[in-house]
């Protein structure tokens, strides 16, 4: 079930949009579709605070995400560590694109957001 969408469109062809679903066990999967750049960040904050303030559960899903930048992975980071500080269910779903799982590990961050693997 969805209950909100927001697309973006950025610079030319690049495209990053939100969409939303409920899991079976209640948790909100938020995915990350398209390029998430500097342009998109705000988009990608907005939403996370406006579902924080709801309760929602969130597990941020990467897997249609085609593209992450510099500021992509600092804001992510910033999230899940606001998140945990604060006892908020906050998590990343694993499974990315090759681009995007080459930019979590070039800045190490795989072992940030699934400390328990590997």
């Amino acid at each position: 079930m969805s209950i909100w969408h927001a697309a973006a469109v950025l610079e030319g062809d690049r495209v990053f949009r939100l969409e939303e679903r409920f899991e079976p066990d209640g948790t909100l999967r938020l995915m990350l579709i398209g390029e998430l750049d500097v342009a998109a960040i705000d988009h990608l904050s907005v939403r996370l605070r406006e579902l924080r303030k709801g309760g929602y559960p969130v597990r941020l899903d990467l897997s249609q995400l085609q593209f992450i930048d510099s500021s992509g992975i600092p804001e992510l980071i910033r999230e899940v560590t606001d998140a945990r500080r604060d006892r908020w269910a906050l998590d990343v779903d694993g499974p990315m694109t090759e681009p995007v799982a080459r930019t979590v590990d070039l800045v190490g961050a795989r072992s940030f957001f699934w400390p328990d693997e590997g």
